[in-house]
């Protein structure tokens, strides 16, 4: 089982420790293949907000070699961890460059066979924000969900008892990460899911010039086949893709009244209103 962590800290911090001691209990637990990816390691400038990879491509990313080279690392795992630190409320800035240049994967996912897990340095009040931002991404990006974990680690000397209370809870993860990572997971996406893969698909139909690369990949997956439910074959209720389909033509029908219909013919790629 080849576990990918890619880590949005600085090394040898409290998270690298936290992700130090769960490795050590996964590796009582079963067979693990580890591979830690620092983001500092990759040299990637800001996010510039081109859209060129939601509009016409990843490819077009002024940045897709080495974001690529992540990309191609999660796309030979198993399991994919995503551990950063809490700063202000959130992740810390370097990973959160990271999901803005992966963002483009919540519009065309791709890692409907992989599993994914997050970690957390911060404290409770910090929790909720920190996990948000990452757990957004994954689940849009077609990942299924095995778990979380945060553990305050304050900047002062703990007693025994407290660092043991810490071991504890990472022992606990570790086991939970264990029998999930051996557990066959059923697609079975939420509602939520299923109105958003509805949503783009009509978009990228209403304006296929602009969402170009988009609209190529709904097309690859036959998303505009009647019987077509999803991104892939999913557990989806029948009111639950009836409720999606009548959302769908509501979405359509509040577009095309917004819309230039003879100025969309001419749009290509990315476009933007001068008010």
């Amino acid at each position: 089982m080849k576990v990918l962590t890619i880590i949005g800290s600085a090394k040898n911090g409290n998270t690298s420790e936290i992700i130090r001691c769960f490795k050590e209990e996964l590796k009582k637990l079963g067979e693990y293949e580890f591979e830690d990816l620092y983001l500092e390691d990759f040299k990637i400038d800001f996010c510039t907000g081109c859209h060129n990879c939601i509009f016409i491509g990843e490819d077009k990313c002024p940045h897709y070699n080495d974001v690529k080279a992540i990309e191609d690392k999660i796309l030979v795992s198993d399991i994919l961890i995503l551990a950063t630190p809490g700063y202000m409320f959130s992740v810390t800035g370097i990973m959160k460059n990271f999901l803005d240049h992966v963002a483009y994967n919540c519009h065309r996912p791709k890692y409907f066979s992989k599993k994914i897990f997050y970690i957390s340095s911060c404290t409770k009040w910090q929790e909720k924000g920190v996990f948000i931002p990452m757990q957004t991404w994954g689940s849009a990006a077609g990942f299924s969900f095995i778990g979380k974990m945060y553990i305050d680690m304050l900047p002062l000397p703990f007693t025994e008892k407290e660092k043991m209370k810490r071991r504890k809870r990472i022992k606990k993860s570790a086991v939970s990460f264990d029998k999930s990572a051996m557990t066959i997971v059923d697609i079975k996406p939420d509602f939520g899911g299923v109105v958003i893969f509805h949503s783009f698909r009509t978009i990228c139909k209403i304006a296929p010039k602009i969402m170009k690369a988009d609209y190529e990949y709904f097309k690859k997956i036959k998303a505009y086949d009647k019987d077509t439910k999803w991104y892939v074959n999913a557990k989806i209720s029948p009111i639950k893709h009836y409720l999606a389909n009548f959302i769908e033509k509501r979405i359509e029908k509040a577009i095309n009244k917004m819309i230039d219909k003879n100025e969309i013919d001419n749009c290509k790629g990315s476009f933007k209103n001068k008010l």
